[in-house]
């Protein structure tokens, strides 16, 4: 995924304690940095005027994201420019900023051809396991009625734009916008590490719970947000016991602990590990060059 974690610029997060705090201050992974402004195309250029913000109080706080496709005018690569609700829409402290009669109007075929996309994504709501994340926040855009924050761009792979219809995949809904017809194809690779340019810092505090997978690699990753798109009954206090319902490779192990620390996720070569297993949820790589440790 993404993956790619929320900005809100222009926002409102006092309320739902998602505002810059005092205290400890983060700078963004500079190669990152670099890396999600370099894109030239058709697409809002959300980056130059993107400012560093950090949110705290998550855990538990639904949000999705919406991706913009496009080819770089220049290096002729696919790439995603990916905008996240989080701390957006919000109302009355409900941490919902992407409220299912705002979610259900949206339509990734108008979208598209609003930011002469060629192709725009929905992922399904998410849930945040983290309990904060710093990161570069860029202009609110409103898709439909939903706002939602630019938060990074990344290269993509060719096969998210393929001539074939899309099968129903990570991101929910599939728009086509270009002349060509050609459609987004999402594809839903579980249990499968990509990596991705990342200038977000993640954290999770002394004392939460947090949920790992380990790999037949010896890496260990931990789940930074949750889906109960496919587990419909799936709340954050039922995680403990998703290897219940999981269908684990051989040689891969789902568990959970309790942080005696806290655990930052921060990759310091400006690229983060990712992975979803068969569920939806999305994990984070630990360990050398992307956590102060490994859970």
């Amino acid at each position: 995924m993404p993956t790619v974690r929320t900005r809100l610029a222009l926002l409102c997060g006092l309320a739902l304690g998602l505002g810059l705090p005092a205290g400890r201050e983060f700078a963004p992974a500079q190669a990152a940095d670099s890396n999600t402004c370099k894109y030239f195309s058709q697409l809002p250029d959300d980056c130059a005027r993107a400012e560093q913000r950090k949110y705290v109080d998550l855990r538990g706080y639904r949000y999705l994201e919406i991706d913009l496709f496009a080819k770089d005018a220049l290096k002729k690569v696919l790439y995603v420019s990916i905008y996240n609700t989080t701390g957006l829409n919000d109302v009355e402290e409900s941490r919902d900023s992407a409220p299912k009669s705002l979610v259900d109007r949206l339509d990734p075929k108008k979208i598209a051809k609003k930011y002469q996309a060629l192709a725009a994504t929905i992922s399904p709501p998410l849930y945040w396991t983290v309990d904060w994340f710093v990161d570069r926040v860029g202009e609110v855009h409103n898709f439909d009625g939903l706002d939602a924050a630019w938060m990074g761009n990344s290269q993509a792979p060719a096969s998210r734009i393929s001539a074939k219809p899309a099968p129903e995949a990570y991101r929910a809904t599939v728009a086509q916008a270009s002349a060509s017809k050609l459609s987004a194809k999402p594809t839903f690779d579980a249990y499968r590490a990509t990596f991705a340019a990342r200038t977000s810092i993640e954290g999770f505090k002394k004392g939460s719970p947090v949920y790992l997978l380990d790999d037949p690699k010896g890496r260990t990753w931990v789940m930074v947000s949750y889906t109960n798109k496919n587990v419909p009954d799936l709340t954050i206090d039922k995680l403990g016991s998703l290897a219940d319902v999981l269908k684990l490779p051989q040689g891969w192990r789902f568990r959970s602990t309790v942080l005696s620390k806290e655990l930052v996720l921060e990759p310091k070569g400006g690229s983060a590990g990712v992975t979803q297993d068969d569920k939806q949820n999305v994990y984070d790589l630990t360990g050398p060059g992307q956590s102060n440790f490994v859970p």
